[in-house]
């Protein structure tokens, strides 16, 4: 059956196998998993997510944080230290449990580098929960951020049976194959020769498609909400299966087989030219598969050390990878904008010179997952042979460019004919090795990724940005009559290898372009005047010249200053929310482009209610709380600066408590709101303690408060004790 228009989202992104064959013999055809006939899939609404999807990522508990401090954890000479990072946490959650007696404890999982860490808290939270005790955490100064280790679930959805051994999404393109990634004329210049590509997935089976091209790889699967079905952190990145019993990930949950879904995505890429079975798009590349999806899927923290891990740089307590790859595929997601740890690892590892390619989604929406929307990644969205954008994929502000996923057609359904490639026929253990169909923007992704392959392996020294102009420039239009013609959000176009081949072989220029203002989630204060900086090169011997513009994406609109230059700017408007651009710089004489998008996030920041002064006699009690509003609804912290000795004052509730006060004197204390984006206006508080009260502590205190009828009392009793006093002495 055609996937549902707001199926929840899956771990990675594709649908499920709808026919194995074995290496040997042809299986009898499976039948369909629901016998109603297909139904058109209804157009979400643009920018509309899918609740389901949010739901699927949203455990009923969870205890994982990542914590990135400001400084890494390491010796003098420059080597990661473990016990110092464990210390760095202990002394984190001791400092917020000192604010916050009732807070959980605190300890280090693992280190995704060594200023970032997972951190477990020791009882589980609610999601609301654990963005508070995040937004606390985050506002220790040795701390540069605090999110939670999402982690990607999956739920999956049956297809019709069906089956063929013809690969139309590798051939030449045609009236027939509008949709193929036209490779054959492509491998007369390059096949993929000594490039390494890492599949981030659930790990793979040996296969006999596939072996000569496997290198050693590695497991990064540490836990998940269900076990791990074997493995394990450490060993070779083999998949032991990542089956579910019923209700094992998520209450009602129903049981599931292995999916060998990296097994599938491997084989796409490089499976062998041996006359037998299927081939691979760069079938002369190396694969090093990466295993970070188990049971239950996996935690954004293990993926972010798999990618570091896969282009060559130091994961703590990780053996160095011998074999860095020089593009990543990510046919995995969530719903969601970029969190810090994938921009993180993103940046580092363009910066070590690999390109990452990432899925899209599934959900049929207008907004595309993480990581595919992290700043730098080439995100992938899929269409069918007939060149529709597939009526599952997820499209919008970000999208790079198509690939081939298969599947029915948002506009042109066709016969919905799948993506073949290498398999596991064990439906919970390892089994025999076959081949099987799939769908999905996590079939598109690796024909990108094998396409980058094979442009490595011709010029190596393209750079990540430079492969992504080179299939941007060199992807084939949408044809007439489909859904995504003259649509931006849809990307550049459709994968052609053979034309981005031949656009390299030209020694065509590859313009590449850049932009700021920096972080793609940073906040910017409403009111505020945000300048949006791009720059453009081409590796040309004479710089060819640019013109350039600047055009808003997404979000209410605003008025750009300076469109058509490199550097424009804009007054972030009074309504806070997320604003997309993208800067185009096309050379004037080739008419090549590059493009790159910035988002800024605008906030209000949170008000603080104001406080009177207050005062207190020495020894007694002071207790207030201070409030404070946030236009966006933010959960709001206090930082307070200036507080008495012997006074505590907790950040997450505004409460100050002073018991006993003391000693008189005056005391100023500073409040500042935060929500975590942009810190509100401080408030100071004088705090005035006097001579302690009537009924205070003190052995004489009781006099000071009793006042000339207190004093004539006294001098009353005296007399009538006098009688009373002179009889007793006789």
């Amino acid at each position: 059956m055609n996937p549902s228009p707001m199926r929840p989202l899956n771990r990675f992104f594709c649908s499920a196998v709808a026919l194995v064959l074995g290496s040997a013999s042809l299986l009898a055809p499976a039948q369909p998993a629901d016998p109603s006939p297909p139904v058109a899939p209804t157009p979400a609404k643009p920018g509309q997510a899918s609740t389901q999807a949010s739901a699927a990522t949203d455990p009923s508990s969870h205890n994982r944080l990542i914590v990135r401090f400001r400084t890494p954890a390491t010796t003098l000479a420059g080597v990661f230290d473990h016990r110092a990072a464990e210390d760095r946490v202990a002394a984190l959650g001791a400092s917020h449990r000192s604010r916050v007696p009732s807070a959980a404890g605190l300890r280090r999982l693992k280190s995704v580098s060594p200023q970032t860490h997972v951190a477990l808290l020791d009882r589980p939270h609610s999601r609301a929960e654990l963005r508070s005790v995040a937004l606390q955490l985050a506002q220790d100064p040795s701390v540069d951020y605090v999110e939670i280790d999402e982690l990607v679930r999956p739920l999956f959805t049956p297809l019709d049976p069906g089956y063929t051994l013809n690969q139309w999404h590798l051939k030449a393109a045609s009236s027939s194959d509008v949709g193929a990634a036209n490779l054959p004329a492509a491998w007369d210049v390059a096949t993929g020769s000594d490039v390494v590509v890492a599949v981030i997935d659930t790990g793979y089976r040996p296969h006999a498609d596939l072996n000569a091209n496997v290198l050693p790889g590695y497991d990064f699967v540490t836990s998940a909400v269900g076990n791990t079905n074997g493995g394990g952190l450490g060993g070779n990145g083999l998949d032991p299966g990542d089956w579910e019993s019923a209700g094992q990930c998520s209450p009602g949950s129903a049981a599931t087989s292995s999916s060998w879904h990296g097994t599938h995505i491997a084989g796409t890429i490089a499976a062998l030219n041996n006359t037998s079975g299927s081939v691979g798009a760069a079938f002369s590349a190396r694969i090093l598969p990466v295993r970070a999806l188990g049971t239950c899927g996996g935690f954004g923290s293990d993926i972010a050390a798999a990618m570091r891990w896969s282009a060559g740089l130091a994961v703590p307590n990780v053996p160095v990878n011998a074999n860095p790859a020089k593009v990543l595929n990510l046919s995995l997601g969530g719903p969601g904008p970029c969190t810090q740890v994938y921009q993180d690892a993103v940046d580092a590892v363009r910066a070590a010179g690999a390109a990452v390619v990432a899925a899209t989604g599934n959900d049929a929406t207008s907004l595309i997952g993480r990581p595919a929307n992290c700043a730098g990644v080439i995100a992938v969205t899929a269409h069918t042979r007939l060149g529709d954008n597939a009526n599952y994929a997820d499209i919008g502000v970000g999208t790079t460019l198509s690939g081939p996923g298969g599947g029915s057609g948002f506009m042109v359904a066709g016969a919905g004919e799948k993506i073949y490639s290498t398999m596991n026929l064990g439906a919970r253990a390892p089994g025999a090795d076959g081949y099987s169909l799939l769908t999905g923007t996590s079939m598109a992704a690796p024909h990108v990724a094998a396409v980058l392959a094979l442009l490595k392996s011709f010029r190596p020294g393209l750079t990540p940005d430079q492969l992504a102009s080179v299939v941007s420039n060199s992807a084939r239009p949408f044809p007439p009559g489909t859904y995504c013609v003259g649509r931006s959000d849809c990307g550049a176009g459709m994968l052609d290898a053979t034309r981005a081949l031949a656009s390299v072989n030209a020694g065509e220029p590859f313009a590449t372009a850049s932009v700021g203002p920096g972080p793609a989630n940073a906040n910017r204060l409403v009111g505020s005047t945000v300048v949006l900086t791009g720059q453009a090169s081409s590796p040309l011997a004479s710089q060819p010249a640019f013109t350039y513009r600047w055009t808003q994406l997404s979000g209410a609109p605003v008025t750009l200053s300076g469109s058509t230059s490199a550097v424009a700017s804009l007054v972030a408007p009074a309504i806070a929310g997320s604003f997309f651009f993208e800067f185009r710089a096309t050379e004037t004489g080739s008419g090549k482009f590059a493009t790159s998008r910035v988002s800024v996030a605008t906030n209000t920041a949170p008000e603080l209610a104001a406080i009177s002064a207050q005062s207190v006699p020495e020894g007694q009690t002071l207790n207030f709380t201070l409030s404070a509003s946030d236009a966006e609804r933010d959960p709001v912290a206090f930082l307070a600066e200036g507080l008495p000795p012997g006074a505590t004052f907790d950040a997450s509730t505004g409460e100050f408590n002073w018991s006993p006060a003391g000693p008189a004197g005056s005391y100023a204390l500073t409040v500042t709101p935060t929500d975590g984006k942009n810190s509100g206006a401080a408030q100071r508080i004088a705090i005035s303690v006097g001579p302690p009260a009537s009924g205070g502590g003190g052995a004489t205190g009781w006099w000071d408060g009793l006042g000339l009828l207190g004093l004539a009392w006294v001098a009353l009793a005296a007399r009538r004790r006098g009688p009373r006093g002179r009889r007793g002495q006789g």
